[in-house]
């Protein structure tokens, strides 16, 4: 449960409230013409975002890493130029005092490069969330699984907190406008999303230094810190609307509205109410957005004691020629998990592991360390001797070990005679890309 907790909430906890932020930006500062076009780049986004999940679990795309790196730089360069419109058209669309031409023609153009800006920034954070129902049943216990519906919890709860921020982000920011502080909604909108634009970057950078395709250490560096402390963007966020809040708050007690009739008064009284009711529920998700980067880790966090890496017997042919790995079944009949590794002639470490599925027999659970969904991360065996992906916490059911599916095993070619498990040396070779030097 935890382990989707985490997981949705640092995907979406902060572009969920940069969206809400930006949305309310779009509603009070545009025209009607404008706010539909906000709406459409949030569908896109929504659309963009299932179809890259769908190719993702999928597999059916070649090079899919330059997916989502191409994703991070559409957003930068949409990022760059809103900031190069906002300046262009600064006069007309803040001020109001241009043309009424002109000012349409500043709606448009913001309001097109928000919505674009949108829907990049959903096409990098959601496709993730969208794919993690199908790990839930990767055991092959059923929908009505305790397993099952726990990690459904975490899910949904990460998910509901998640809406609730957005939300209440768009609430506030709408509020602190209608009550005449525009430049605070100004300032809001541009420094979260400059603060997005900053870890886009560094998502971007992350991909191409680790490829060597920009070779730079500072860059690497800048990267891997802040990979390392990602959830310091979301509570930056945080951090700014919660001073819209204070700001909020504070008014609310001392401003001194002009009013005509008792029923305007109650109207001002009720906006500075409905920001003060939103300002709870941000509270409560940034209070959620702490524990799921602390307390939670610490709790989810499991001690992993890995099988060691051994060797199996490597046949050769005439020419000398690796051709096929052996493991003698007298090694692995013990009915616990076992790894065996082999470094192709590239110098790539590729492993496999095998278990017995049922004992005094030759029924045996053999598969690459490594998943479809989950990548190279492996197995290990916990203290009831269940098979365990290392990354989502996915237990195995083993009898399932061996076939297609979910996090089991990527299953390869074997076959058992003469007191020996033999795998080809052509099956290490063909997924050596899958394991890191």
């Amino acid at each position: 449960m935890l382990t989707y907790l985490i997981n949705v909430t640092g995907d979406l906890l902060a572009v969920s409230l940069i969206i809400g932020v930006t949305i309310a930006f779009i509603d009070r500062r545009c025209k009607e013409r404008g706010r539909l076009i906000a709406r459409i780049g949030l569908a896109l986004g929504f659309a963009a975002a299932g179809i890259r999940a769908y190719i993702t679990n999928t597999r059916r795309i070649v090079g899919g890493w330059r997916v989502g790196t191409y994703g991070y730089l559409t957003a930068l360069v949409f990022f760059v130029l809103l900031a190069a419109a906002l300046i262009v058209y600064a006069r007309s669309f803040f001020r109001r005092d241009a043309s009424e031409e002109k000012a349409n023609r500043a709606d448009t153009v913001i309001s097109v490069l928000t919505a674009l800006l949108i829907s990049a920034y959903l096409y990098c954070s959601l496709p993730s969330v969208l794919i993690y129902p199908f790990k839930f049943d990767s055991g092959g216990n059923g929908i009505l699984s305790t397993d099952y519906l726990f990690r459904l919890g975490g899910y949904l709860l990460g998910v509901i907190t998640s809406l609730i921020a957005a939300l209440a982000a768009y609430q506030i920011a709408s509020v602190v406008d209608r009550k005449g502080y525009r430049k605070l909604l100004s300032f809001a909108f541009i420094s979260l999303n400059a603060m997005y634009a900053v870890y886009d970057f560094a998502r971007l950078m992350s991909v191409l230094t680790a490829r060597k395709i920009i070779d730079s250490i500072p860059l690497f560096q800048f990267a891997a810190a802040s990979n390392n402390n990602s959830q310091w963007y979301a509570y930056a966020a945080f951090l700014v609307l919660i001073a819209l809040s204070a700001v909020i708050w504070v008014r609310s007690y001392t401003a001194k509205e002009p009013y005509e009739t008792k029923a305007e008064h109650r109207r001002q009284r009720a906006i500075w109410r409905s920001g003060k009711r939103y300002s709870i529920p941000l509270l409560l998700c940034f209070v959620m957005a702490i524990l799921c980067s602390t307390w939670f880790v610490k709790l989810n966090t499991v001690v992993i004691r890995e099988a060691p890496v051994e060797e199996p017997i490597i046949i050769k042919d005439g020419t000398g020629t690796d051709l096929e790995l052996r493991v003698p079944l007298e090694m692995v009949n013990d009915g616990h998990l076992h790894r065996f590794g082999y470094t192709t002639p590239e110098g790539n470490p590729v492993r496999f592991i095998v278990i017995l599925k049922q004992e005094n027999t030759t029924n045996y659970g053999i598969g690459l360390d490594a998943c479809e969904i989950c990548g190279e991360a492996g197995y290990y065996e916990n203290k009831d001797g269940q098979v365990v992906c290392k990354k989502c916490g996915v237990v195995m059911n083993t009898t399932t070990i061996g076939m297609k599916g979910g996090c089991n095993p990527i299953i390869i070619d074997y076959d058992i005679n003469e007191g020996y498990i033999t795998v080809p040396v052509s099956e290490m070779l063909n997924n050596q890309s899958r394991f890191k030097k």
